[in-house]
């Protein structure tokens, strides 16, 4: 009877217990994966702040680099500016100096002429013994008749001064006009290669860098000696850098630093193609 009794309980017992496992290990592994978001979680905050960070000096650098290409604009705008000013100061020192050469030419031949033109020395009539006036030998009596001055026009030097002041003055259609005058009367006069450099000059101004090119490329082949080989060798870089060639002015540049070392046209020369490197994108 006991026996009987017993079982009942005894299976009761098994059934509770089969039925708590179950629930036990359930609940562990829910503890588990509690634990393992925990870590998750944790490892996420500390990419966000790492993240956080990162993004943070990301701006401090472009911040910076930023600031950096601002300063280098202005720093080479500064420097274009200069540089211009130096080229505009040189090309006003050489007109100045032509047109100096050009006075000194005209009190040259003025003094030449008056030379020419000087009259004779006039004595007065000798009184002889028997109170007759002799004329003195060389007196303009003797003299033959003075010979018929014909006027006569404008000199080389008189239409390339006036040339010139036409270029200061802009009017560059009647300057390249003049320096042509000059070369169709004196081709290989002395101020033959100024002319030449000068009808280049006027063409650049109008930004006709073609023509200019074609009058520098004749200073540099014709008048070997010419002081201006050196201004037309820059001025022709400057010419195809205006027309977008770079690599041929990139070229010319070289060949005046080159050709004339410890030169204002060097330093300028050095300037402009450090330019064009800087904004030469690679190939």
């Amino acid at each position: 009877m006991r026996r009987q009794l017993l079982i009942p309980v005894i299976v009761s017992a098994l059934a509770i217990v089969s039925l708590s496992a179950p629930e036990a290990t359930a609940q562990r592994d829910r503890d588990n994966i509690l634990v393992q978001l925990r870590q998750i979680q944790a490892q996420l905050s500390q990419i966000q702040s790492s993240h956080a960070a990162l993004k943070q000096a990301v701006d401090e650098l472009t911040a910076a680099s930023s600031a950096q290409q601002d300063s280098l604009r202005k720093t080479l705008a500064d420097g274009n500016v200069a540089l211009e000013r130096v080229e505009q100061d040189l090309s006003v020192l050489s007109a100045r100096v032509d047109e100096t050469n050009g006075r000194i030419g005209n009190l040259q031949q003025e003094v030449v002429s008056m030379r020419q033109n000087q009259q004779p020395l006039l004595l007065p009539p000798v009184e002889t013994a028997d109170g007759e006036d002799e004329t003195p030998a060389g007196s303009p009596e003797d003299a033959p008749p003075p010979a018929v001055v014909v006027a006569a026009g404008p000199s080389v030097t008189d239409i390339y001064n006036q040339a010139r002041i036409d270029y200061t003055q802009g009017r560059y259609a009647l300057a390249i006009s003049g320096f042509q005058d000059v070369l169709a009367t004196d081709p290989r006069g002395d101020l033959a290669d100024n002319a030449n450099y000068w009808v280049g000059e006027s063409y650049f101004a109008q930004r006709q860098y073609e023509r200019a090119i074609e009058s520098f490329d004749t200073v540099v082949r014709d008048y070997p000696n010419s002081n201006k080989r050196s201004d037309a060798y820059l001025k022709k870089a400057m010419s195809l850098e205006n027309m977008e060639r770079r690599s041929e002015a990139m070229l010319m540049y070289e060949l005046v630093i080159e050709q004339f070392p410890r030169t204002q046209h060097q330093r300028i020369a050095r300037s402009r193609l450090e330019g064009l490197m800087r904004t030469t994108p690679p190939r």
